[in-house]
């Protein structure tokens, strides 16, 4: 077997709970791992970086290659910000551009065009609905957490065991997937990321195009009242797109 005919085995690492919990468990069971990827948007939250540079310490110490790849360019707040529009839940472009994208440049720019990969995502076995094929034919993309029927709780565990505690759901600040509790949650502990979000949805000249179900300017409105959670609705899309950013 040539070298171009054995795959190159890659995690593709969100710094998220299942992604984290997926690292462990191939370490476990010793699954093969020749590289881990971390694509950055430059705009993740603050406690996915803390998450990265601890796992980059993990990976030194085992001797596992960790690569951070970035896409050209603006960051993907400033990218949808200067286009005067925010990430949308119908088009699900921003985790192609930011991540999927860059980690497929990356893998040809460095084994080159005829090397094949076998890609781990880190999607638990109660969200198997979001398992897709690869869409080019030198990645198979692959998910074991699925498969050893291991769900989110399950990862939850797995990090806390392998002191991870700090490891809480990743994507961008200003993701249109977040839920009521999310952007609850960052108005408590980044209010100024939040105050970002609000200029981001703002800026856009179509005020049809929102970042949570009502406007974020109205959300951090009710957020200051008296039991202000009764007033939101809960809003829970989720991104199906394989590699997705909630890893």
């Amino acid at each position: 077997m040539s070298g171009c005919d054995k795959p190159i085995y890659v995690l593709s690492y969100g710094g998220g709970v299942n992604s984290t919990a997926l690292f462990f468990y191939l370490i476990k069971h010793k699954f093969p791992i020749d590289e881990i990827i971390f694509a950055d948007t430059g705009s993740e939250l603050p406690e996915t970086y803390t998450v990265v540079e601890k796992m980059k310490l993990v990976c030194a110490k085992k001797d596992i290659l960790f690569t951070t790849v970035k896409r050209e360019g603006d960051d993907l707040y400033d990218y949808y910000f200067k286009r005067k529009t925010v990430p949308s839940r119908t088009r699900r472009d921003c985790t192609g551009k930011f991540k999927v994208a860059v980690i497929k440049k990356h893998l040809r720019s460095k084994y080159g065009k005829e090397q094949k990969f076998s890609q781990y995502i880190g999607i638990s076995a109660e969200e198997s609905q979001r398992m897709k094929c690869s869409d080019v034919s030198y990645v198979t993309l692959v998910y074991p957490l699925v498969f050893a029927q291991i769900n989110r709780e399950d990862c939850i565990r797995i990090c806390k065991q392998n002191g991870f505690t700090e490891v809480v759901k990743s994507g961008c600040y200003c993701c249109p997937f977040t839920r009521k509790e999310g952007w609850k949650t960052l108005l408590q502990n980044h209010p100024d990321l939040f105050d970002k979000s609000i200029a981001m949805e703002e800026n856009c000249p179509n005020k049809k195009t929102m970042l949570a179900a009502i406007p974020l300017k109205e959300i951090k409105r009710k957020l200051t009242l008296p039991k202000s959670q009764m007033f939101l609705k809960e809003f829970c899309p989720t991104c199906d797109v394989a590699g997705g950013c909630f890893l």
